[in-house]
């Protein structure tokens, strides 16, 4: 087992009105990687989740998003963890985790120093080679910062998180906030495969179907939506800048988006 474990936490970023999807996160979580080596939290406000060996972390009042991840990363910090695995509640793991894949890379990542590490490979920009292991993200790239199912040097995550932002304004914000940390990477082929369950807290039917593969009594009581356009609208996008300039591609992509402001 490598000592880096240790300094490490996973983090499920939640809240209460998500509550109802936490037992089959858990129950994902422990059937595909049950030899998770790092700590695990579910954080969320007021209500408190202990199961599938998750500890609960209750942030408090909703002020606002990016303010709750700022008080999850300042009690990290004061327990001794100095890197944190962020995923998200409605991204259910769904394929078995090749831990001994994974903590090779986490490894390679803290001896050099690295602030970001994705387990996912950047679909809008190149990845620059850089070891066996991973590529490292160009600076002025967008979806250069994301949250789901990656490590972050706590301190550097600290830092482009600032008060009032939501999860979604902060990964858009944030990007631009990055371009002063050169050492962000991106694992070459996708390491956690997930089902994206709730979209605008609405249950994805197409996702939903999946789980239900692995969960046949799976229950929610919330709206349902089919979500084809703002896939097709996504895909086109991610092609798009894959085969864009690097030198363009924040450029357009801010042209290609709307601003969002705090």
């Amino acid at each position: 087992m490598s000592d880096n474990n240790k300094k490490i936490a996973y983090a499920v970023l939640s809240c209460d009105p998500y509550s109802d999807i936490w037992d089959v996160y858990g129950a994902m979580f422990e059937r595909f990687w049950p030899d998770c080596p790092f700590d695990h939290f579910l954080v969320s406000h007021k209500k408190s989740y202990e199961k599938h060996g998750f500890r609960s972390f209750l942030i408090g009042e909703d002020i606002s998003w990016s303010h709750g991840l700022l008080v999850l990363l300042d009690y990290l910090e004061s327990k001794g963890y100095e890197y944190a695995m962020v995923a998200f509640d409605d991204f259910l793991i769904c394929q078995k985790v090749n831990t001994e894949k994974i903590m090779n890379a986490i490894d390679m990542f803290i001896s050099e120093n690295g602030q970001c590490l994705r387990f996912d490979p950047i679909k809008t920009a190149r990845c620059y080679k850089h070891n066996e292991f991973y590529g490292k993200m160009g600076v002025k790239v967008p979806y250069r910062v994301v949250l789901g199912f990656t490590l972050w040097n706590i301190k550097v995550l600290k830092q482009i998180t600032i008060e009032g932002e939501s999860a979604w304004q902060f990964e858009k914000n944030a990007t631009e906030r990055s371009f002063d940390f050169k050492d962000f990477y991106c694992t070459k082929e996708r390491e956690f495969h997930w089902i994206n369950l709730i979209n605008k807290r609405k249950l994805d039917v197409a996702e939903y179907n999946r789980l239900l593969e692995f969960i046949p009594d799976a229950k929610f009581n919330r709206e349902q939506v089919y979500v084809k356009g703002e896939r097709m609208k996504t895909f086109f996008l991610e092609f798009f800048m894959k085969y864009c300039p690097v030198k363009w591609q924040y450029t357009i992509y801010k042209k290609l988006t709307k601003p969002i402001n705090i």
